[in-house]
Formats: C-alpha cells, structure tokens, sequence
C-alpha cells in the first residue's frame, strides 16, 4: 500500500529572524531505493549554538544510512543504528568547535510498510497515529515532565504548562556519550495516518485538534492547517509536521471543523 505524504515547516511567530532549529525529511521509494517511506523530524536544542546544524546533521546521517540499507532488514535496527551514527557526528562536529560542545537535537523517525509503522525516537518530538475514533501517541517522551506523565503525578495537560516542560532526559548531545533509543514497531490499521512533529505543533495546538484536523484535510492541507493553528496560538516555538495517509477508496469526510477551533489554546 502507498502512502499520501504532506509536511510543512515554519519558524514560528515568535521567533521570526531567527535560524529555524527544526528539520525534516522524507524519503520515498525510487529507482534506486524499494524500501519503504522513511520520515525524520529533529528539534535542535533551543538556545544553544549549534542547534540548527545539529538538527541538519541527525537528518542528514539518517537518511543517508537508510539509502544504502537493503530491503527486508529489521527496520527498527536501521532506525536505530542510523541515530546511533548520527549521534557520533553531531559528537564528532562538537569536539572540533568549542562553540558548538553544547548543541543537540531530538528525533522522531519512522519507515512506513503497509501495515506496520516501525519507529524510532530521542526527545520529546512526537510520533501519532491517526483515525477517525482517536489519536495515540506512540512515541516516548525523554522529558521530566514525560517522566512524570507515565508515574501519574501530573496529566498530560497539564505537563502543557508544567515550568519543567522543556527539560528533556535524553537527547543527541555533543555532550553525551551514551544513548537510550525508544523503538517500537506499531500496527496499523486501514485507515490509520501517521504523523511525526515536533513540540511546536503538539504543545500549542491541542491533540484534539490535530486529530480532526488531520483526518479530515489531505495531508498537505493538514500539515499547512496545523502550521498555520500553532502561530494563532502564538508559535513560540519552531513547528515542523509530516503526515503520511494511506492510498486508500475512503470516501471524503464531512468535515465538522469549526473556525473558532483555530483560535482556541488547549
């Protein structure tokens, strides 16, 4: 089965004129590659030198391990050992520039087959899978606040607004020697639809939100709609998005998307 494929993004509002630290990147079968789909998002580390090239770099090394992988391996694996790579450069790039022994980034990736979505992530960028009933978060959040979520201490709504929200756990670092990697191969159902993001779309744009956004837009509209819902919610952040929607005879929905839902904050 083939996949529809929609991603946008934006620097945010807040943070118009500055260097967008986000970086995404697909990758569809070609002549010269018959795997699968492979998605990226990485979120350089705000705030610190280097985060824009260290979100490049983990993009970069991941897709280029992933074009020289043969067909039918564990995907998992290559997810796997292709952050393991890009974490080595990123250290490697941090030893030859003292102004950059700070940068990171975090990364959600995933390879698309038919009916099975194999994922990887570092961080707090986001993995969901999307239907008409529901979104799930299927990813792991390296976060203090993710930490406290899975111990029911506080709920996911409010780790929103939680002050330790950005305080990741884990994260490709020039300062990290090593690595925990979540991975998870994730069944998917008919009309199931992946999306991969960072937090400048999942923190100021409510799940909700994304769900019926994303279920009832194609996945380029989807994606450019959830950019644009994330700045009139203030964009504090950069906002990357990808959105993968099986080729499939679903009729189109009757969309119940109300414009006041653009401008509501969760």
């Amino acid at each position: 089965m083939k996949f529809n494929i929609g991603k946008a993004i934006d620097v945010g509002i807040q943070r118009k004129g500055k260097a967008n630290q986000d970086s995404l990147e697909v990758i569809l079968p070609g002549i010269f590659n018959h795997n699968p789909p492979l998605l990226v998002v990485a979120d350089g580390m705000g705030g610190y030198t280097g985060g824009a090239l260290a979100s490049k770099i983990v993009t970069k090394t991941l897709t280029d391990y992933y074009r020289h992988v043969k067909a039918g391996v564990d995907y998992c694996e290559v997810l796997k050992e292709g952050i393991k790579a890009a974490h080595q450069e990123v250290m490697d790039q941090a030893q030859k520039d003292s102004e950059l022994v700070k940068m990171g980034s975090t990364v959600v990736a995933a390879i698309l087959e038919d009916d099975m979505m194999h994922l990887a992530n570092v961080g707090d960028s986001r993995a969901y899978v999307v239907n008409e009933h529901e979104i799930r978060h299927v990813s792991w959040d390296h976060s203090f606040v993710g930490e406290l979520v899975r111990q029911n201490l506080i709920t996911p709504t409010e780790s929103l607004s939680h002050p330790k929200r950005n305080v990741l756990t884990m994260s490709i670092s020039g300062q990290r020697s090593d690595l925990d990697i979540f991975t998870a191969h994730v069944e998917l159902e008919e009309n199931d639809i992946v999306v991969l993001c960072s937090d400048g779309l999942w923190g100021p744009v409510a799940e909700s939100q994304i769900q019926v956004v994303v279920w009832e837009l194609a996945p380029q509209q989807a994606a450019n709609k959830l950019i644009e819902m994330a700045n009139r919610n203030q964009g504090p952040d950069n906002i990357s998005v990808i959105i993968a929607r099986q080729k499939t005879n679903r009729p189109p929905v009757q969309s119940n998307y109300k414009k006041e839902d653009e401008d509501t904050k969760p």
